[in-house]
């Protein structure tokens, strides 16, 4: 059966834009780049980033969570660098989270303790 998730993959308009977002501003580790896809270590499973499946993000309907050690440290770090869509809030009794979205609108938020 199911043994974990390995990859999430995106589809971007143009990788070498996304890709420095993920890796400049979020400081993600590239751990390939080749023909239309970028890969980023994000510890559990492996972020790909491609142009192969279409464009962009147009439904909206997904979003990649980022786990944190505290969520009010790394939006402290990006505010100002990225546009947050919202202040960190509490979302249960010991995680809080923030969204923003990349370059092709996808949905991303950070997830951690305070």
């Amino acid at each position: 059966m199911i043994e974990g998730l390995s990859f999430v993959m995106l589809a971007v308009r143009d990788v070498d834009r996304t890709a420095t977002f993920y890796r400049d501003l979020l400081g993600l580790t590239m751990t390939a780049r080749f023909e239309e896809f970028a890969f980023f270590d994000t510890g559990e499973a492996t972020l790909a980033l491609t142009s192969e499946l279409g464009g962009s993000a147009e439904s909206r309907g997904d979003e990649c969570v980022f786990a944190v050690s505290s969520v009010e440290k790394v939006y402290a770090a990006l505010k100002g660098r990225i546009e947050f869509l919202n202040e960190p809030r509490p979302v249960n009794d010991r995680n809080w989270a923030v969204n923003f979205r990349d370059p092709d609108g996808h949905l991303l938020s950070l997830y951690g303790p305070q």
